[in-house]
This record gives C-alpha cells, structure tokens and sequence, in this order.
C-alpha cells in the first residue's frame, strides 16, 4: 500500500491489520510524525508534538501484541486529542494564552481511557480559545482546512477534525457545546459524534457551558467512532453528570441498517435559511435512508432559532462562571472576541439565565413528545459550508448573515436536550467542499444513532474521499 492508502485508511482497517500483525504500531506511528512534520506548517493543526513519547508507545504497544495481548481496536492506533483535555506533564493550552504553559498531573478521564485501549497519542491539536467563539493569535493563523487551505474547518474542535483529515492521525477526540464536534466533522468530510450526555465523562476536561459540554470522537466511518466511543464511554464519579449506567456494545447492531426505523424529518421553518446544495445534498441523503427502508416522518420541532439563543444564553453564563477569576486578573490575557463573549456572559442578568433553563425544558418536552413517533431525526449540520477564514458573515443565498448566527442555526437543539447526535459525509459542492447531514436519537440510544448512520453510509461512498495532500 502507499503512503496515501495507509494515511487515509479508516481506524478500524489499520486495527485489523495491527491485530493479525501485518503492519506495527511503531510504523504507523512514524508515518503520522512524519507527515506531521511535513503538513503542519501549512495546515497548523497540531500546538504539541510528543514524539519521543508515542515513538516509546508504540514500541511498547507492539511488545504486548507479540506477547498475546490485544486492547482492542484502539490498540497502536495512532491519535489526536483536543488541547482543552488534560494530559499529564503534557502542556494543555486550551488554545490560550493563559494556560500556554500549564502542564496537568493528571490526565482527563477520556484520556486515560484511550491509553487503556491501546491509542498512541500523537499529540494536542488546536481549538478555538477555551473551546468557544475565537482563535487566538498566540497559536499562529488558524487552523487550515485540508480540503480547501483558504477555507475554515469549521468550530472549536478544528484541530481534531483537521488532524483526522488530513490524515495525520486516525481519530481524533473533541468537544461539543453548540456543535463543534459535528460542524467540523461536516466541513472536512468526516465522521463526528457528539454522544448522549452523561454518557461520557467530561472530567479534567475544560469546561465551556458545563450543563451543555460533551465529548466525541472523530473518525473516517461510523465504525470508527463506534470503537472509539467504546473505549471512553461509562460512568465515572470524577464527573457529577456521568450516568450510572454501562454503555452498550455499540458495534452489536452497527449493520442493522434502517430498515423499518421511523426518522423524524422536521418540517420546514419560516425563518429558515440554507444553501440551495446543501438543501439538496440534505433532500438526497433523506432518498438514500428511504430506499434503505426507513420511514420517513415529517416532525415539527420548536424552533431552531429558539434553541440557539438558548444555548447561547446558558453558554455564555456558565463560561463566565468558570472564568470569574481570571476575567478579574488576566482579562488582558484573551482574544478580544473571547474577552467579549466572556463580559457578555458575566453581565447576563441571573433571571436570564434562569429563564434560558425554564425555556429550555420546554425545548426538552416538546422533543421528548417528538421522538414518542419516531426513533430517529435527521437535520442538516449547517446552512452553508466551510467559509473563508477571516470572514464575519456569510451569504446564504441572497441573504448576508452573522457567521455564528448561521453556524448555530441547526446543532444547539441536541446540546439543550442531550440528545445523541452524528454527522456523516453527503457529499461536496460545486467547488468541491465536503458537506454533511446530522441524524439525532433519543437519550442512551447512541446504538441505534449509530446503526442508522452506518446504514446510510454503506449505500453511499463519500467517506472514501480524502484531500488532495501527499
């Protein structure tokens, strides 16, 4: 195989093969260094390399293979990891510039999962500062998309989707509080799963709108994030919100496909705006999942732009709560967008706030009633693809909108209600961007999330594709 083939082979291919010892850890470990060395200049998605470390993990890795111990599919695989996730003696920046320095004695609990699987971690990729709405100019320009160097990669978690990618690395973990674990996943042509919340404990993860913070994998198909969920998901006390229940064998029914599931389609909103080719990508995924047998529902959800004020609203409060103090001492220290939003949280009236949450569970009900009818729903992840970088606004259509107004517009509604939510590759536009759509289930029902997705994904080949990057 070429360089090329290995690089952008899906995580669970490279596991079989690392398994019945066609290939080593040790080799695809050097392979990603390499390429890192070779394309982060340009794509600047990793801030820390460790090296020397996943070289000696690797190695070890290998050694317990031969000795006849297997992990399970995260063994040897090589990874990414998003900087707002402690890794012990490694510095986690969080994209600031007042923790550039800060190395954890610990590591986050999804961190030290991974490890247990078996994952070589390659190193922490980039983010927006403290994972919300802004780069900071410390960590150089910000992070390219692979599939057009001009455009963005779309949300918080760009690092870790660029890093997947680009194929500097297998899978990747990042961070979902209005969408950026899906919204990067639809812009660079992945796989990205924000799990149910609860699910997966956010413990020495930075928090940005704690009630709303998830954690999620990227990946190349729907079973790489299936095994990767595996690996972390399951209580956790070191996580107040972590439910007390063991995750389910999430790979069990992966090939059910969707025949006879019933998924919500939501009825079209007044104020709704969305490219014409990602309306019609959109309608051509919904033709797939029905000539796979689903049931298609037209459902109506509360609005969109509800949900999003909501989010935004709770966000901003509870980020302004975690960073009370250093908006005291070290206001200086942030991006101005950051320090803005982080002013506009604090000075949010607590009868805001509150009244956000009494709204929100409203929000709540009303799609607890929805998915009484349906198993399923399945949206949109964004109205427009992946825009320039440096851009305040973007045309939909004919209409000019505020960028994070438009990139909020469909994926806050599953961080208000918790429920699981993936985004999978439907296809590219005229100038060759990947897009991508959601399909969302209900709460702990990440299995059947899965099993749709994947049913969708084996009638359609766009995760074969990759950037045109050696």
């Amino acid at each position: 195989m070429s360089e090329s083939e290995v690089a952008f082979a899906p995580l669970t291919s490279v596991a079989r093969r690392l398994k019945d010892g066609e290939i080593t850890s040790l080799s695809l470990t050097r392979l990603m260094l390499d390429r890192i060395k070779r394309l982060n200049s340009t794509l600047n998605c990793y801030i820390t390399v460790r090296e020397d470390e996943a070289l000696a993990e690797a190695e070890g890795l290998d050694r317990l293979l031969q000795a006849g111990t297997y992990l399970g599919p995260l063994h040897g695989v090589p990874i990414a990891i998003k900087d707002n996730m402690a890794t012990a003696g490694v510095r986690t920046t969080g994209g600031s510039r007042i923790l550039k320095d800060w190395r954890p004695d610990a590591d986050a609990h999804v961190v030290a999962r991974t490890k247990q699987a078996g994952g070589v971690i390659l190193g922490k990729v980039t983010l927006y500062e403290f994972a919300y709405g802004g780069w900071h100019d410390d960590y150089g320009p910000e992070t390219r998309n692979p599939w057009d160097l001009t455009r963005s990669c779309s949300a918080s978690s760009n690092g870790p989707a660029c890093a997947v990618a680009a194929g500097l690395a297998y899978a990747s973990l990042g961070t979902d509080t209005g969408g950026s674990v899906r919204l990067p996943a639809a812009a660079c042509g992945l796989t990205g799963l924000k799990p149910t919340y609860g699910l997966v404990s956010r413990a020495g993860v930075l928090a940005a709108g704690y009630s709303l913070d998830h954690v999620g994998p990227f990946g190349r198909t729907v079973a790489d994030v299936a095994a990767y969920l595996q690996a972390i998901a399951g209580p956790d006390l070191g996580d107040p919100a972590s439910a007390r229940r063991p995750p389910k064998d999430f790979a069990a029914d992966l090939e059910g496909g969707v025949s006879g599931l019933r998924i919500g389609v939501p009825k079209a909103q007044p104020n709704e705006l969305i490219e014409s080719e990602m309306r019609a990508a959109f309608e051509a995924a919904l033709d797939v999942l029905r000539k796979e047998g689903a049931k298609l529902i037209e459902v109506e959800l509360p609005d969109h732009l509800l949900s999003r004020t909501c989010m935004w609203a709770i966000s901003a409060s509870e980020l302004a709560e975690s960073h009370r103090e250093w908006l005291a001492t070290r206001a200086s220290d942030y991006s101005p967008t950051v320090r803005g939003l982080i002013k506009q949280g604090a000075f949010l009236p607590a009868t805001e706030y509150v009244r956000a949450q009494r709204v929100r569970q409203k929000i709540i009900a009303a799609y607890e009633e929805v998915m009484k009818r349906v198993e399923l729903i399945a949206m949109p992840v964004v109205p427009f693809p992946a825009w320039k970088i440096g851009s305040a606004d973007v045309m939909i259509g004919q209409v000019q909108e505020n960028l994070m107004a438009g990139l909020t517009r469909y994926c806050p509604p599953f961080n208000i209600t918790g429920m699981p939510a993936i985004a999978v590759p439907n296809g590219f536009n005229r100038d060759g961007l990947p897009l991508g759509f959601q399909i969302a289930g209900r709460l702990f029902d990440d299995a059947t999330v899965l099993r749709a997705a994947r049913g969708y994904e084996r009638a359609t080949d766009w995760r074969t594709r990759h950037p045109p990057l050696q």
